[in-house]
């Protein structure tokens, strides 16, 4: 009650209220990461799934922290206890040692605790010994996809990895590229794939980039890595899917793929992205390619390659079922921009063509602005845009589907800055349903399988 003749006065900290407002956000207590805050993390599927997203970088911007092994039974727990049935678990860029992925490995990993089939553990601080515990419950292990690229496994920890996969048959996905392998590892992890010696044979996608190996007495020589995916690819009958980028193959190096190729019946995707191939490395692989091989989707970006290549390229792209080419990002004037281009209309039409990065003026412009009228090129299917200035046409970069995948391979935020938690929303899974090619000379690629595609 206010008397008569005073002043109405307010009791509240004005200053105290505004510096919780405007002030640094409260670095949240490790006991309180419960079911609540677990459960705004967690995007819905339609399909009564869901998936726990909790990365490094969001958190540490929501929260001033990151993940770490004391908030591991918490997540244990909410999996286990969540009425909607949790499939994925993302902890990457993350504080996560040995001691929490033990907890992770017993109580979600091994068959009938959790639903669990998609782990991203990446960058994380994960030694051998969790690849140790990992290869004694290889057997009981229903994963599909797992990532563990980024942690610093050591040569120990790839001997563990070959005896994983030699024991483990659920896996499909594999990531383990950036985990300080060696040549001996290399090796041995090799062999565990391969059917000539009983190896592993459900693994599907194979993600070995940046695996150089660090040795103290002699350098790295690329070739010996070179031989012994040589081997990987002509005596495993499962991997449609390889990834080696930046590996440092030089371009002797392909002497030894194209021989694995060329008795290799599966692999689909072949992405040598930002390695040293040049000239000679992608003639060796247009040889290949001349030879009407099932390979589909081809990644040199990043290779130094020059206008020679190029040509040699296209006189090989013509005869291969390539549908995806990504030759970003190398040394290539209007001349080998106009080689590459000659080849889209083949009996096998690109779906997705990458040619940024590289010196492309108004003579280019003028053929892909032609291709676009002319319907043999679709506008987000290539990665470049033409405008004009002044009578002058231009290409301005224009991301098409095919690059986000490094976008969310590196798990990139989608906004600058971070967005409010009410931004998860409620995922629509689609059946998987037949490829469709939108271009008029479909009637041509029905000659193919392309149900399998």
């Amino acid at each position: 009650m206010v008397l008569k003749g005073k002043e109405r006065k307010c009791i509240c900290d004005k200053t105290g209220l505004l510096g919780k407002i405007t002030g640094k956000r409260r670095k949240i207590p490790k006991p309180e990461l419960n079911e609540i805050r677990l459960n705004l993390f967690t995007t819905r599927n339609s399909d009564g799934t869901g998936f726990l997203i909790l990365q490094g970088k969001d958190i540490q911007l929501r929260y001033d922290r990151r993940i770490e092994d004391t908030d591991i039974r918490a997540i244990c727990r909410y999996i286990k206890e969540s009425p909607r049935r949790i499939t994925k678990l993302d902890l990457s860029y993350n504080n996560v040692t040995d001691k929490g992925f033990f907890r992770i490995l017993k109580k979600l990993l091994i068959k009938s605790r959790s639903s669990i089939v998609n782990l991203n553990i990446m960058n994380n601080r994960l030694t051998r010994l969790s690849i140790q515990q990992l290869a004694k419950y290889a057997k009981l292990l229903k994963l599909k996809y797992l990532r563990l690229n980024g942690n610093r496994l050591g040569t120990k920890g790839g001997e563990y990895f070959a005896r994983f996969l030699m024991n483990n048959s659920s896996v499909e996905f594999l990531d383990i590229g950036e985990t300080n392998q060696t040549l001996t590892s290399i090796a041995q992890i090799v062999t565990a794939l391969r059917y000539d010696h009983g190896g592993n044979t459900a693994i599907k996608v194979f993600d070995f980039s940046r695996a150089i190996p660090v040795f103290n007495r002699y350098p790295y020589e690329s070739k010996w890595f070179a031989y012994h995916i040589e081997y990987l690819l002509e005596r495993n009958s499962n991997i449609i899917e390889l990834h080696l980028q930046k590996n440092q193959f030089i371009s002797h190096d392909m002497e030894y793929f194209a021989r694995g190729l060329r008795k290799n019946t599966t692999l689909l995707f072949l992405d040598l992205g930002f390695n040293k191939i040049g000239d000679y490395g992608i003639e060796l692989l247009a040889r290949y390619l001349a030879e009407g091989p099932q390979l589909l989707l081809l990644n040199v970006a990043g290779n130094g390659i020059n206008d020679t290549g190029a040509r040699a390229l296209s006189f090989g792209m013509p005869f291969s079922k390539i549908r995806a080419l990504d030759i970003g990002r190398n040394n290539l004037t209007d001349a080998g921009v106009i080689d590459i281009l000659n080849t889209v209309k083949k009996p096998f039409f690109l779906r997705f063509l990458n040619i940024w990065g590289n010196k492309i003026t108004h003579d280019s412009c003028v053929i892909i602005e032609r291709m676009l009228l002319s319907g043999v090129l679709f506008q987000h299917t290539i990665d470049v845009k033409i405008y004009p200035v002044d009578g002058v046409l231009h290409a301005a970069y224009y991301p098409n589907p095919a690059d986000r995948n490094k976008h969310r391979y590196y798990n990139e935020l989608e906004f600058d800055n971070l967005q409010p938690i009410y931004h998860i929303k409620r995922n629509v899974v689609e059946p998987k349903k037949k490829v469709k090619v939108d271009c008029k000379q479909r009637h041509k690629l029905d000659k193919t399988d392309k149900y399998n595609f």
